[in-house]
């Protein structure tokens, strides 16, 4: 049991390798597809990691934050749908919204982790 939260918390703190293991193990049977759903996949587990990382940084609790914003983008993009266009198709905009999701997660992700280093790197340094 406790490789499963190993293999959890490895995917939890760096949602790339689930990415990037998903692109590998799906290319055979679903091409370049298999990108797309390594996104969707990764996004979930981004919703996950953006809060543990900011706790384990600043120890702060930014869950309220992060899914709050997640439903302004919801709002935003669903407004935007309805300005272009009056009958919306919920399925599209759905993977719209998951995929805007996955590029707001992954960059939010990477700052993070920048900062992250650079708080690492400064620690190391002045002790």
């Amino acid at each position: 049991m406790d490789i499963f939260y190993s293999l959890g918390a490895v995917f939890i703190f760096a949602p790339a390798t689930a990415f990037i293991l998903i692109v590998l193990f799906a290319r055979k049977r679903l091409g370049y597809r298999s990108i797309g759903l390594a996104a969707d996949l990764t996004t979930f587990l981004l919703f996950f990691s953006i809060p543990v990382a900011i706790g384990a940084l600043w120890e702060f609790d930014a869950s309220f934050i992060s899914y709050a914003a997640a439903i302004i983008v919801a709002i935003a993009m669903l407004i935007n749908e309805w300005k272009k266009s009056k009958e919306i198709e919920i399925l599209k905009l759905g993977r719209k919204t998951w995929r805007v999701y996955f590029l707001l997660l992954s960059i939010a992700h990477c700052l993070i982790w920048a900062v992250g280093i650079t708080f690492a790197l400064n620690d190391f340094l002045t002790a």
